[in-house]
């Protein structure tokens, strides 16, 4: 199966950065090491390609690549504990191809949006719409959206989606 993990990098706030990149990448090494797997993800199979090219050369090509690695993928992997556009687009992307997403963030106050209220001009109060208040409703309201899993570390995170792989795997 091949597998493309999607992640947030951009807005990581950089005191967890590290933790999550690791995370990443031994969520990446959990699912090589669990079957017949091919795993590709931005850092490892784009950020730092990247890096070589011409500055005004970056935006095109981290848009073709990341999006090829989607469309190739048999299923995506979306780690969503941050904002991230270029995430949210992949997603988007995935669902135009029928390809089933697994959608992963991580649990905890730190992750969760609080309620907030908004006013209208016609001065009518309204509860911002946040779900649960960890993903976006937008991104959860996607057809190919597979499963949904709030993980606490990253032993449960890389157990659950390898159980949600083999369901998805039998499935086909």
């Amino acid at each position: 199966m091949q597998i493309y993990i999607g992640c947030s990098l951009t807005h990581v706030p950089r005191s967890e950065f590290e933790a999550y990149t690791q995370r990443i990448h031994s969520l990446a090494e959990n699912l090589r090491l669990s079957g017949d797997h091919a795993v590709s993800y931005a850092l490892v199979n784009s950020d730092p390609q990247l890096a070589n090219r011409p500055y005004e050369e970056r935006a095109r090509l981290c848009y073709a690549w990341d999006r090829r690695m989607v469309e190739q993928a048999d299923v995506l992997v979306a780690e969503v504990s941050f904002p991230s556009t270029g995430l949210g687009i992949e997603m988007q992307i995935a669902d135009n191809e029928d390809i089933p997403i697994i959608v992963c963030f991580q649990r905890g106050v730190d992750h969760k949006a609080l309620p907030v209220n908004y006013e209208n001009p016609d001065h009518t109060i309204h509860n911002l719409q946040i779900g649960e208040g960890f993903v976006s409703l937008m991104a959860l309201g996607l057809p190919s959206v597979y499963r949904v899993i709030g993980y606490d570390d990253t032993r449960s995170l890389a157990n659950d989606v390898i159980s949600t792989l083999q369901e998805l795997d039998s499935t086909v």
